[in-house]
Protein backbone atom coordinates (compact mmCIF):
# COMPACT_ATOMS: atom_id res chain seq x y z
CA UNK A 1 0.00 0.00 0.00
CA UNK A 2 1.39 3.37 -0.95
CA UNK A 3 1.56 5.85 2.01
CA UNK A 4 0.56 9.53 1.57
CA UNK A 5 3.32 12.26 1.46
CA UNK A 6 1.54 14.84 2.85
CA UNK A 7 -0.34 14.75 6.47
CA UNK A 8 -3.75 13.56 6.56
CA UNK A 9 -4.24 15.21 9.90
CA UNK A 10 -7.95 17.01 9.92
CA UNK A 11 -8.40 17.92 13.90
CA UNK A 12 -8.22 21.08 14.74
CA UNK A 13 -5.07 22.24 16.27
CA UNK A 14 -4.32 22.83 19.96
CA UNK A 15 -2.33 25.74 21.68
CA UNK A 16 -0.91 24.38 24.97
CA UNK A 17 0.02 27.44 27.32
CA UNK A 18 2.86 25.89 29.37
CA UNK A 19 5.99 27.73 31.38
CA UNK A 20 9.32 26.41 29.89
CA UNK A 21 10.12 22.46 30.39
CA UNK A 22 11.15 21.59 33.91
CA UNK A 23 11.49 17.87 35.17
CA UNK A 24 11.37 19.54 38.47
CA UNK A 25 7.74 20.57 37.83
CA UNK A 26 4.94 17.59 37.88
CA UNK A 27 2.35 20.07 36.33
CA UNK A 28 4.78 21.91 34.15
CA UNK A 29 5.92 18.15 33.04
CA UNK A 30 2.47 17.26 32.36
CA UNK A 31 1.11 19.89 30.33
CA UNK A 32 4.36 18.96 27.87
CA UNK A 33 4.03 15.52 27.88
CA UNK A 34 0.69 15.93 27.18
CA UNK A 35 1.55 17.46 23.74
CA UNK A 36 3.57 15.01 23.13
CA UNK A 37 1.11 12.74 23.58
CA UNK A 38 -1.34 14.45 21.22
CA UNK A 39 1.07 14.68 18.21
CA UNK A 40 1.65 10.91 18.89
CA UNK A 41 -1.98 10.39 18.52
CA UNK A 42 -1.79 12.19 15.05
CA UNK A 43 -2.93 15.39 16.21
CA UNK A 44 -1.62 18.97 15.41
CA UNK A 45 -0.74 20.24 19.31
CA UNK A 46 1.60 23.44 19.73
CA UNK A 47 3.41 24.47 22.61
CA UNK A 48 3.10 27.92 23.68
CA UNK A 49 6.42 27.95 25.73
CA UNK A 50 10.25 29.19 25.48
CA UNK A 51 11.56 25.51 26.60
CA UNK A 52 11.35 22.54 25.31
CA UNK A 53 12.13 18.70 25.91
CA UNK A 54 13.95 17.68 22.89
CA UNK A 55 12.83 13.95 23.26
CA UNK A 56 9.33 15.12 23.28
CA UNK A 57 7.43 14.90 20.16
CA UNK A 58 6.66 18.80 20.57
CA UNK A 59 6.56 21.96 18.18
CA UNK A 60 6.94 25.04 19.21
CA UNK A 61 3.61 27.81 18.52
CA UNK A 62 4.62 30.30 16.23
CA UNK A 63 3.10 33.38 14.60
CA UNK A 64 3.32 31.57 11.44
CA UNK A 65 1.50 28.81 12.93
CA UNK A 66 -1.27 31.24 14.49
CA UNK A 67 -1.28 33.18 10.73
CA UNK A 68 -2.06 29.76 8.82
CA UNK A 69 -4.66 28.73 11.14
CA UNK A 70 -6.16 31.90 11.35
CA UNK A 71 -6.05 32.89 7.10
CA UNK A 72 -7.85 29.11 7.00
CA UNK A 73 -10.68 29.40 9.27
CA UNK A 74 -8.73 26.66 11.58
CA UNK A 75 -10.28 27.13 15.15
CA UNK A 76 -7.34 26.61 17.89
CA UNK A 77 -8.28 24.43 21.02
CA UNK A 78 -6.14 26.30 23.16
CA UNK A 79 -5.66 24.66 26.47
CA UNK A 80 -5.15 26.68 30.03
CA UNK A 81 -4.02 25.14 33.23
CA UNK A 82 -5.82 26.22 36.44
CA UNK A 83 -2.69 28.61 37.19
CA UNK A 84 -3.54 30.82 34.52
CA UNK A 85 -6.34 33.77 35.07
CA UNK A 86 -9.32 34.38 32.21
CA UNK A 87 -8.80 33.75 28.77
CA UNK A 88 -5.74 36.07 28.34
CA UNK A 89 -5.13 34.87 24.47
CA UNK A 90 -8.76 36.33 23.73
CA UNK A 91 -9.19 32.79 22.68
CA UNK A 92 -12.76 31.39 20.83
CA UNK A 93 -12.43 28.33 22.37
CA UNK A 94 -10.57 27.50 25.65
CA UNK A 95 -10.27 24.01 27.31
CA UNK A 96 -9.35 23.97 31.35
CA UNK A 97 -6.99 21.50 32.02
CA UNK A 98 -7.35 21.71 35.85
CA UNK A 99 -3.99 19.79 37.83
CA UNK A 100 -4.61 21.04 41.12
CA UNK A 101 -7.32 22.63 43.70
CA UNK A 102 -8.03 25.93 41.76
CA UNK A 103 -6.72 29.07 43.13
CA UNK A 104 -4.46 27.19 45.19
CA UNK A 105 -1.73 28.30 43.36
CA UNK A 106 -3.59 31.28 41.27
CA UNK A 107 -5.74 31.61 38.92
CA UNK A 108 -9.18 31.76 39.26
CA UNK A 109 -11.84 29.56 41.53
CA UNK A 110 -14.13 28.95 38.90
CA UNK A 111 -14.64 29.00 35.11
CA UNK A 112 -16.76 30.42 32.87
CA UNK A 113 -20.10 27.92 31.25
CA UNK A 114 -17.81 28.87 27.45
CA UNK A 115 -14.65 26.87 28.81
CA UNK A 116 -14.93 22.97 28.73
CA UNK A 117 -12.68 21.70 31.89
CA UNK A 118 -10.90 18.82 32.56
CA UNK A 119 -9.43 17.72 35.64
CA UNK A 120 -5.99 15.58 36.31
CA UNK A 121 -8.67 13.95 38.86
CA UNK A 122 -12.07 13.48 39.47
CA UNK A 123 -11.26 15.36 42.78
CA UNK A 124 -10.56 18.80 40.72
CA UNK A 125 -13.77 18.65 38.76
CA UNK A 126 -16.22 19.55 41.58
CA UNK A 127 -17.64 22.40 41.75
CA UNK A 128 -17.51 22.29 37.63
CA UNK A 129 -19.88 22.53 34.98
CA UNK A 130 -22.13 19.09 35.31
CA UNK A 131 -21.43 17.94 32.30
CA UNK A 132 -17.67 18.48 32.48
CA UNK A 133 -17.92 15.94 35.90
CA UNK A 134 -16.43 13.09 33.90
CA UNK A 135 -13.86 14.63 32.20
CA UNK A 136 -10.59 12.93 34.06
CA UNK A 137 -7.57 12.84 32.12
CA UNK A 138 -5.08 11.82 34.42
CA UNK A 139 -1.45 12.27 32.96
CA UNK A 140 0.66 9.37 34.63
CA UNK A 141 4.06 12.20 34.51
CA UNK A 142 6.18 10.10 36.35
CA UNK A 143 9.42 8.27 34.71
CA UNK A 144 9.76 4.23 35.12
CA UNK A 145 13.26 4.05 33.19
CA UNK A 146 14.39 6.50 36.57
CA UNK A 147 11.76 5.91 39.37
CA UNK A 148 10.99 1.74 39.48
CA UNK A 149 11.98 -0.72 42.70
CA UNK A 150 15.30 -1.82 43.07
CA UNK A 151 16.49 -4.81 41.19
CA UNK A 152 17.46 -6.83 44.81
CA UNK A 153 15.96 -6.47 48.36
CA UNK A 154 18.34 -3.40 49.11
CA UNK A 155 18.02 -3.27 53.34
CA UNK A 156 16.67 0.21 54.04
CA UNK A 157 16.65 3.03 56.33
CA UNK A 158 15.97 6.70 57.27
CA UNK A 159 13.31 8.64 55.63
CA UNK A 160 13.18 11.63 53.46
CA UNK A 161 10.77 14.40 53.16
CA UNK A 162 9.62 17.26 50.44
CA UNK A 163 8.13 20.24 51.57
CA UNK A 164 8.60 22.86 48.65
CA UNK A 165 5.31 25.08 48.42
CA UNK A 166 4.70 24.21 52.25
CA UNK A 167 7.70 26.07 53.38
CA UNK A 168 8.49 28.70 50.52
CA UNK A 169 4.32 29.62 49.81
CA UNK A 170 2.74 28.99 52.78
CA UNK A 171 5.61 29.90 55.34
CA UNK A 172 4.67 26.53 56.79
CA UNK A 173 6.68 25.15 59.87
CA UNK A 174 7.78 21.17 59.49
CA UNK A 175 6.50 19.00 62.09
CA UNK A 176 8.75 16.92 64.38
CA UNK A 177 8.48 14.00 62.62
CA UNK A 178 10.78 14.82 60.06
CA UNK A 179 13.77 16.59 62.06
CA UNK A 180 15.91 13.66 61.43
CA UNK A 181 14.53 13.08 57.97
CA UNK A 182 16.68 14.18 54.90
CA UNK A 183 14.79 17.34 52.86
CA UNK A 184 14.89 16.81 49.02
CA UNK A 185 14.84 20.10 47.28
CA UNK A 186 14.32 21.07 43.84
CA UNK A 187 16.21 23.90 41.71
CA UNK A 188 18.90 24.94 44.42
CA UNK A 189 22.33 25.02 43.53
CA UNK A 190 22.79 21.37 45.77
CA UNK A 191 19.23 19.66 44.68
CA UNK A 192 19.58 16.34 43.75
CA UNK A 193 19.09 15.22 40.09
CA UNK A 194 16.52 12.88 39.42
CA UNK A 195 18.32 9.52 39.18
CA UNK A 196 20.27 10.72 42.89
CA UNK A 197 16.51 11.12 44.02
CA UNK A 198 15.68 7.65 43.08
CA UNK A 199 18.47 6.15 44.23
CA UNK A 200 17.89 7.74 47.96
CA UNK A 201 14.34 6.49 47.48
CA UNK A 202 15.26 3.29 47.32
CA UNK A 203 17.44 3.14 50.15
CA UNK A 204 14.77 5.20 52.10
CA UNK A 205 12.65 3.10 54.37
CA UNK A 206 9.86 6.02 54.19
CA UNK A 207 8.96 9.24 52.32
CA UNK A 208 7.51 12.80 54.02
CA UNK A 209 5.10 14.80 52.11
CA UNK A 210 3.62 17.92 53.35
CA UNK A 211 2.01 19.06 49.68
CA UNK A 212 0.66 16.73 47.07
CA UNK A 213 3.39 16.16 44.80
CA UNK A 214 4.63 13.31 42.17
CA UNK A 215 7.36 12.62 44.60
CA UNK A 216 4.95 10.38 46.83
CA UNK A 217 4.21 8.65 43.39
CA UNK A 218 8.12 8.40 42.44
CA UNK A 219 8.49 6.86 45.63
CA UNK A 220 6.32 4.31 46.10
CA UNK A 221 7.60 3.55 42.23
CA UNK A 222 11.12 2.83 44.06
CA UNK A 223 9.42 0.55 46.56
CA UNK A 224 9.49 3.27 49.51
CA UNK A 225 6.28 4.15 51.03
CA UNK A 226 4.92 7.82 51.23
CA UNK A 227 3.18 9.56 54.27
CA UNK A 228 1.42 12.42 53.78
CA UNK A 229 1.48 14.89 56.50
CA UNK A 230 -1.89 16.47 56.23
CA UNK A 231 -1.95 20.38 57.25
CA UNK A 232 -4.00 23.68 56.45
CA UNK A 233 -2.48 23.92 53.16
CA UNK A 234 -2.96 20.23 52.10
CA UNK A 235 -6.24 18.27 52.87
CA UNK A 236 -6.99 16.08 50.65
CA UNK A 237 -5.01 14.02 47.77
CA UNK A 238 -4.82 15.30 44.43
CA UNK A 239 -6.18 12.31 42.64
CA UNK A 240 -6.86 9.30 45.31
CA UNK A 241 -9.12 7.31 42.79
CA UNK A 242 -6.70 7.60 40.09
CA UNK A 243 -3.63 6.15 41.48
CA UNK A 244 -5.38 4.35 44.50
CA UNK A 245 -3.82 3.81 48.02
CA UNK A 246 -1.48 1.03 47.89
CA UNK A 247 2.03 2.37 49.16
CA UNK A 248 0.10 6.00 50.55
CA UNK A 249 -0.68 6.65 53.72
CA UNK A 250 -2.90 9.80 54.82
CA UNK A 251 -0.93 10.60 57.74
CA UNK A 252 1.44 9.30 60.37
CA UNK A 253 -1.05 6.57 62.46
CA UNK A 254 1.11 3.78 63.05
CA UNK A 255 -1.31 1.38 61.77
CA UNK A 256 -1.82 3.70 58.02
CA UNK A 257 2.04 3.37 57.36
CA UNK A 258 2.12 0.00 58.28
CA UNK A 259 -0.34 -0.33 56.17
CA UNK A 260 1.37 1.73 52.93
CA UNK A 261 4.50 -0.59 53.95
CA UNK A 262 2.59 -4.04 53.38
CA UNK A 263 0.87 -2.86 49.89
CA UNK A 264 3.90 -0.62 48.27
CA UNK A 265 4.93 -3.37 46.27
CA UNK A 266 2.05 -3.80 44.40
CA UNK A 267 2.28 0.14 43.46
CA UNK A 268 4.62 -0.22 40.20
CA UNK A 269 2.30 -2.56 38.94
CA UNK A 270 -0.64 -0.38 39.55
CA UNK A 271 0.91 2.82 37.94
CA UNK A 272 1.82 0.77 34.73
CA UNK A 273 -2.45 0.09 34.66
CA UNK A 274 -2.27 3.58 34.76
CA UNK A 275 -0.35 4.36 32.17
CA UNK A 276 -2.61 2.41 29.48
CA UNK A 277 -5.99 3.88 31.00
CA UNK A 278 -4.19 7.55 29.97
CA UNK A 279 -4.20 6.43 26.28
CA UNK A 280 -7.78 5.95 26.33
CA UNK A 281 -8.89 8.93 28.48
CA UNK A 282 -6.66 10.70 25.59
CA UNK A 283 -9.05 9.28 23.39
CA UNK A 284 -12.10 10.69 24.55
CA UNK A 285 -10.53 13.81 25.32
CA UNK A 286 -9.39 14.59 21.54
CA UNK A 287 -13.00 13.81 20.38
CA UNK A 288 -14.78 15.30 23.08
CA UNK A 289 -12.81 18.45 22.02
CA UNK A 290 -13.18 18.11 18.34
CA UNK A 291 -16.94 17.79 18.19
CA UNK A 292 -16.99 21.13 20.61
CA UNK A 293 -14.81 23.44 18.53
CA UNK A 294 -16.54 22.63 15.13
CA UNK A 295 -19.14 24.70 16.50
CA UNK A 296 -16.96 27.49 17.11
CA UNK A 297 -15.95 30.35 14.80
CA UNK A 298 -12.82 32.00 14.79
CA UNK A 299 -13.38 36.17 13.19
CA UNK A 300 -10.21 37.37 15.20
CA UNK A 301 -6.67 36.06 15.39
CA UNK A 302 -5.56 35.35 18.72
CA UNK A 303 -2.39 37.38 20.63
CA UNK A 304 0.17 36.64 23.62
CA UNK A 305 -0.97 38.25 26.50
CA UNK A 306 0.76 40.55 28.87
CA UNK A 307 3.82 38.86 31.04
CA UNK A 308 1.43 40.26 34.23
CA UNK A 309 -1.55 38.06 32.92
CA UNK A 310 0.38 35.09 31.93
CA UNK A 311 3.08 34.37 34.57
CA UNK A 312 3.90 30.87 33.14
CA UNK A 313 5.17 32.86 29.68
CA UNK A 314 8.45 35.30 30.05
CA UNK A 315 11.68 35.68 28.24
CA UNK A 316 12.60 36.58 24.65
CA UNK A 317 10.23 35.77 21.93
CA UNK A 318 9.48 36.16 18.28
CA UNK A 319 5.81 35.49 18.91
CA UNK A 320 4.47 38.94 19.05
CA UNK A 321 6.37 42.15 18.66
CA UNK A 322 3.98 45.24 19.72
CA UNK A 323 4.43 48.55 18.67
CA UNK A 324 5.49 50.45 21.46
CA UNK A 325 6.16 54.27 20.47
CA UNK A 326 7.19 55.99 22.93
CA UNK A 327 10.75 55.78 24.71
CA UNK A 328 8.71 55.93 28.01
CA UNK A 329 6.82 52.33 26.87
CA UNK A 330 9.89 50.58 25.26
CA UNK A 331 11.58 51.08 28.85
CA UNK A 332 8.77 50.15 30.73
CA UNK A 333 8.19 47.18 28.25
CA UNK A 334 12.11 46.56 28.61
CA UNK A 335 11.88 46.76 32.67
CA UNK A 336 8.75 44.28 32.65
CA UNK A 337 10.82 41.73 30.60
CA UNK A 338 14.19 41.93 32.61
CA UNK A 339 11.61 41.24 35.61
CA UNK A 340 10.13 38.23 34.58
CA UNK A 341 13.67 37.07 33.35
CA UNK A 342 15.64 37.45 36.72
CA UNK A 343 12.63 35.75 38.43
CA UNK A 344 12.91 32.41 35.66
CA UNK A 345 16.49 32.65 35.18
CA UNK A 346 18.04 34.75 38.13
CA UNK A 347 20.34 37.64 38.29
CA UNK A 348 23.47 36.00 36.30
CA UNK A 349 20.62 34.10 33.77
CA UNK A 350 19.53 37.82 33.11
CA UNK A 351 23.19 39.43 32.33
CA UNK A 352 24.14 36.77 30.24
CA UNK A 353 21.60 37.46 27.91
CA UNK A 354 21.80 40.96 28.19
CA UNK A 355 26.12 41.13 27.13
CA UNK A 356 24.80 38.75 24.53
CA UNK A 357 22.27 41.12 23.26
CA UNK A 358 24.81 44.03 23.33
CA UNK A 359 26.97 42.36 21.65
CA UNK A 360 24.69 41.66 18.95
CA UNK A 361 23.45 44.89 18.18
CA UNK A 362 23.71 46.77 21.22
CA UNK A 363 21.30 48.37 23.04
CA UNK A 364 18.44 48.59 20.34
CA UNK A 365 18.92 44.69 20.29
CA UNK A 366 18.01 44.23 23.79
CA UNK A 367 15.02 46.79 23.59
CA UNK A 368 13.64 45.35 20.10
CA UNK A 369 14.31 41.73 22.38
CA UNK A 370 12.46 43.29 25.15
CA UNK A 371 9.56 44.12 23.21
CA UNK A 372 8.84 40.69 22.40
CA UNK A 373 7.41 39.41 25.55
CA UNK A 374 3.31 39.26 24.79
CA UNK A 375 1.91 42.84 24.89
CA UNK A 376 -1.29 42.63 23.45
CA UNK A 377 -1.79 45.18 20.09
Amino acid sequence: MTSAIYPENRHNPYYIVAPPYVRTSAGIRALHLLGHALNKKGCNAFMASIRLNPDFLTKPLTLDVIDHHHENKITPIVIYPETVKGNPYGAPFVVRYIMNFPGLLGGDKHYPKSEMCFGYSKELLEGQRAEDQSNVLYIPGCDTATFHPPSENTPRKGSCYFASKFKNVHNGKTFPITNDSFEITRDLPDSLSPQEIAELLRKSEVFYAYENTALATEATLCGCPAVFLPNPHLTKRIATEESGTNGIAWGSDPKEVERAKATVHLAYEDYLKQIDLFWTQLDQFIELTQNAVKKEDYPERIVKARLKQDPYLGSFSEFEKPKLKTTRQKFYGALSVMVGLAEEDGVVGLIRKVIKALRQGGIPTVINRARGIYFRK
